[in-house]
């Protein structure tokens, strides 16, 4: 089932790929009515604003892409310290709730992945439909790092659960990169 799901990502994005590639593709004009060349400028530009809009939209999507599966990834802290809790409160859910967790546990780390690739996406299509960096852009590049740096510590908190240390860093960088974020969105 794992390759299944990995080949079906790789075919979204090499969709979504191609779906780029062809949106930004450029109108040539070979007309040589030279009366009316203010026209053929007038369509150029409107299909160049027409491309920058697609372009735009389609990085707000990527990051909205990022941030849905951000969350995922992130709720498993919380649903894990509250487990006690949960199951006694909701008795009936205890099945549910124990599937829920070793579901997110197991996928864990398939997910920050693709949540970081995503930011990664978005802000490349962002930088190149935009073409210039701002306040905003910069908090996202530093939430991006946050995130970057908080994977390679779990990467490191794979290997070694039991330390405590790399989990409170792991934990407490992907807060801040959530901060960032934040405001980045703001």
């Amino acid at each position: 089932m794992k390759k299944w799901i990995l080949a079906m990502l790789s075919v979204s994005v090499l969709c979504l790929l191609v779906y780029f590639v062809i949106g930004q593709a450029e109108n040539v004009f070979a007309d040589d009515d030279k009366a009316n060349f203010h026209e053929h400028d007038e369509k150029y530009e409107k299909h160049r604003e027409r491309e920058e809009g697609a372009a735009e939209e389609g990085g707000k999507l990527l990051g909205w892409g990022a941030v849905s599966a951000a969350l995922p990834a992130g709720v498993l802290l919380p649903l894990r310290r509250k487990a006690k809790w949960i199951t006694k409160t909701f008795p009936d859910a205890k099945r549910f709730f124990v599937s829920l967790l070793k579901l997110l546990t197991k996928w864990h780390m398939f997910i920050g992945a693709a949540a970081f690739a995503l930011v990664i996406a978005h802000g490349i299509l962002m930088y190149f439909s935009e073409g210039e960096l701002e306040i905003r852009e910069y908090l996202g590049i530093i939430a991006a790092a946050f995130m970057g740096i908080a994977a390679v510590f779990g990467a490191i908190l794979a290997k070694n659960k039991a330390n405590s240390s790399v989990r409170s860093a792991h934990v407490g960088l992907l807060f801040t990169a959530g901060i960032f974020t934040i405001f980045h969105m703001l």
